[in-house]
């Protein structure tokens, strides 16, 4: 495995239960937007935004929406060499994880956040969990200890008026974000199942052919 996929793996585990207060401390997590109101097939963007004084090498959140507003696009970070990892994702849930194998500097956008309007409705994002990740003394990824999340919750007001769905500039490589299709995942597992199957099969039936083989002579 890979140094940067085993960190980002080890990240993941780390920050399944993060924890969620209300102050902004110096060493925190928030969400925030520029725009809270869109018309329908507009691209809605908000933004995870840290203040540490401790360089980082990854960081984790989870953004709450609802699926009959809301349509995940992607998640980018402009913090140089963050690279994010595709997660399955649960419908109403963003869940996104970013890492480094090098220490960066966290003070402003660790994120951004795209969506689309679907329809008109007043909704909010709501900011679930969020964590920083460092590397410790013994080289494997640690939790950034007091760490806080202040402002956590967007109000969104979305005009049931046709808007338009242009592309937005990203802010770095843009991480797909959408719900994981559990029925391709079965249909692939069977698959694969199948073929395993009938190459033991095969298998079996060469063997066996050579062994007659040899014991006619």
């Amino acid at each position: 495995m890979k140094p940067i996929s085993a960190f980002i793996f080890i990240l993941i585990l780390l920050f399944t239960s993060a924890f969620v207060v209300n102050a902004q401390g110096a060493e925190s997590i928030w969400l925030a937007a520029n725009t809270t109101a869109y018309n329908r097939g507009e691209t809605v963007t908000v933004t995870v935004n840290a203040a540490s004084a401790t360089p980082i090498q990854g960081f984790t959140f989870q953004i709450r929406y609802d699926p009959a507003c809301l349509k995940p696009i992607n998640a980018s970070s402009p913090i140089p060499g963050m690279n994010g990892l595709s997660l399955p994702q649960t419908e109403g849930l963003v869940d996104a994880s970013f890492a480094s194998t090098t220490p960066q500097v966290a003070n402003g956008v660790l994120a951004e956040v795209q969506f689309q309007a679907l329809a008109g409705c007043q909704t909010a994002l709501t900011l679930e969990s969020g964590g920083l990740a460092i590397r410790n003394a013994s080289g494997f990824a640690a939790q950034l200890p007091g760490v806080s999340i202040g402002q956590n919750n967007i109000a969104l007001n979305i005009d049931n008026t046709e808007g338009s769905s242009q592309e937005q500039p990203l802010l770095g490589t843009p991480l797909p974000l959408g719900s994981t299709d559990a029925s391709n995942t079965d249909g692939s597992i069977v698959t694969t199942a199948l073929l395993v199957m009938l190459l033991v099969v095969i298998g079996i039936i060469v063997i066996s052919f050579v062994v007659y083989r040899v014991l006619r002579r």
